[in-house]
């Protein structure tokens, strides 16, 4: 398997451009903080996202496509993250058909974007996965740090969807932070932790802005709006990441945190709590 490309300058163009007025039509309100923010700091390396649950995730991907998996839903993306883990598959099944859903069009965008840079084809549906259905189901649903984006509630309605969404046998393959220690049902950055991600995020520039087309004061207010804006909804322990699964039918195949010696070490795209992990896992829906 190849290794995943991402073409973090002409995602920032096209985030910067176009957010605004893509992300105004989003149902429920405007997300061009986070949508126009996002590329901007993980191009700097502000996060590296994917890249620490790379060691989990290729492998998984490769292991479901050898056995079979073709129909693929990407459930959720903040930019074209995932989809260059499955166009990284490629090589090894040219065949498969990638749809990639979100609520917001610039995902979407930027995800059709880095398949015509790609060169291959891939479906974009915008809407709501909550209310999403598709007659010929799926073989996998994937997607990364989605699920605290909904409350408890909702998680468990989202689960199910995907539960209902795919076929006999088919996988849901994700990664999602739990952050033992924290009460508050919503996670938000403090004051002092806005001012950090700044001054990361102009340090970093320094380095690598002039070829990714961004100055320190576009560094600067990306991350401010990113960290000013962000709000997550708290799963506080393994327990809690692990009932909707349970309740909605899934067989857990894979359910852990990283090992210790992971090869990228993981940057938390939200505020820091030393025992907050992102566990792995591979839910199956019985054949």
């Amino acid at each position: 398997m190849s290794t995943p490309v991402e073409f973090h300058r002409e995602a920032i163009a096209l985030a910067l451009a176009e957010s605004g007025r893509l992300c105004a039509g989003t149902p429920g309100g405007d997300c061009a903080w986070y949508h126009g923010s996002w590329p901007v700091l993980k191009g700097l390396g502000v996060f590296v996202s994917l890249k620490s649950d790379d060691d989990f995730l290729l492998p998984q991907l490769r292991a479901a496509i050898a056995a079979g998996a073709r129909r693929v839903l990407v459930s959720g993306t903040a930019d074209a993250g995932m989809l260059a883990r499955l166009a990284a598959c490629l090589p090894e099944a040219p065949d498969l058909d990638i749809t990639v859903l979100d609520c917001c069009a610039t995902p979407l965008a930027l995800c059709r974007q880095y398949a015509a840079l790609s060169g291959f084809g891939i479906r974009t549906v915008q809407a709501d996965i909550l209310d999403f259905r598709d007659a010929d189901g799926f073989d996998l649903v994937c997607t990364h740090s989605f699920l605290t984006f909904f409350d408890a509630d909702a998680r468990r309605v989202l689960v199910r969807r995907w539960f209902e969404l795919l076929r006999p046998g088919g996988t849901v393959l994700t990664a999602q932070r739990v952050r033992p220690g924290e009460t508050e049902a919503l996670t938000r950055y403090p004051a002092e932790e806005v001012a950090a991600l700044q001054d990361a995020a102009e340090r970093l520039c320094r380095e690598r802005g002039e070829a990714l087309g961004v100055d320190a004061a576009c560094a600067r207010h990306s991350a401010w709006q990113y960290a000013f804006h962000h709000q997550t909804h708290l799963i506080a322990d393994a327990a809690q990441l692990r009932e909707p699964f349970d309740r909605a039918g899934f067989r857990l195949e894979h359910f852990a945190p990283p090992p210790a010696d992971a090869p990228v070490a993981d940057v938390p795209g939200a505020p820091g709590n030393r025992q907050a992990a992102r566990w792995r896992i591979v839910a199956r829906k019985p054949a």
